[in-house]
């Protein structure tokens, strides 16, 4: 790629990579790379070390030179580690960028592009790859939509592009929300101020499948707080949209209702199974022993 390519696009508008990190140290070198990667070179790197421990500090000593600034803090949560990256950011648009995640090399070039190209455009996602074991396990697909579409289904990637008067018009990522699902609630409150969501429709982010990660803590402990939480924040949208949200609730209640049907026949068909199979068996023996008349 020709140095006239990179001082083409590094005349269009800075990007602000806002990169949270809490003890991610193994995986966040490669998280750096693939910003140092794209092929936009108008961005700067911010990485807030939120608490991390020793090990991942010591890590992020050695990243020092592929970093443009460097803030650290006592664990606060994602949502406050963004907004205060994000306050010292000095881009006209602003990507986050969780720590164990990672981007092919064409995403803000594309993004940007169409962020310069239409004004009513606030944020760009794409969809993802689901990365285990450094291996490609899944799809995420991301559809986009206005906030009546939002609150039933985040179809937003939390690691996409926006400009950073979006933040700006919401004040930023809601910091009480420290259990998960902040970004949910950061694309339904910039949809609500009417800025459009663009979806990129190829995978241009991946996502890495931990054991143990915050959005598996969500989705496990506190989901249904969380989305009480979302739902009654957002409730203007929610009354507005009454009739599809209340289809789409009964919807949801119906298909967890059959699911658990379905199992419960599925458990009492192989426990019968078990059960009986001895029976039979004692059965299939008595039959061959008893005398024949």
């Amino acid at each position: 790629m020709g140095n006239s390519f990179l001082i083409d696009n590094g005349m269009k508008g800075l990007v602000s990579i806002i990169i949270p990190c809490y003890n991610d140290g193994r995986y966040i070198e490669q998280a750096i790379q693939s910003i140092l990667d794209q092929t936009y070179s108008n961005r700067e790197i911010i990485v807030i070390d939120d608490g991390s421990n020793n090990e991942t500090k010591n890590i992020l000593k050695d990243l020092d030179q592929k970093i443009d600034l460097l803030i650290t803090q006592e664990n606060q949560g994602t949502s406050a580690a963004r907004n205060i990256g994000i306050s010292y950011a000095k881009g006209k648009f602003i990507l986050p960028l969780d720590s164990d995640d990672y981007f092919e090399p064409d995403f803000i070039e594309k993004s940007v592009n169409i962020l310069e190209k239409d004004s009513r455009v606030g944020l760009v996602t794409c969809h993802a790859h689901i990365i285990k074991d450094d291996n490609i396990t899944g799809e995420i697909i991301s559809v986009g939509g206005q906030a009546k579409d939002m609150l039933i289904r985040n179809g937003v990637l939390a690691n996409s592009l926006f400009r950073k008067k979006v933040w700006e018009d919401v004040s930023g990522y809601d910091e009480k929300m420290v259990q998960g699902y902040e970004d949910w609630d950061f694309n339904i409150s910039i949809t609500q101020k009417g800025w459009q969501v663009y979806v990129i429709d190829e995978f241009l982010f991946n996502y890495r499948l931990k054991k143990k990660s915050r959005n598996t803590f969500a989705n496990f402990s506190h989901k249904y707080d969380l989305l009480t939480y979302i739902n009654l924040k957002h409730q203007d949208t929610f009354v507005n949209n009454y009739s599809e949200n209340i289809q789409n609730l009964f919807s949801q209640m119906e298909k967890i209702e059959k699911e658990k049907i379905r199992i419960e026949n599925s458990l009492s068909n192989r426990l019968g199974m078990v059960i009986l199979k001895p029976i039979r068996l004692i059965r299939s023996i008595l039959n061959k022993n008893s005398p024949s008349y």
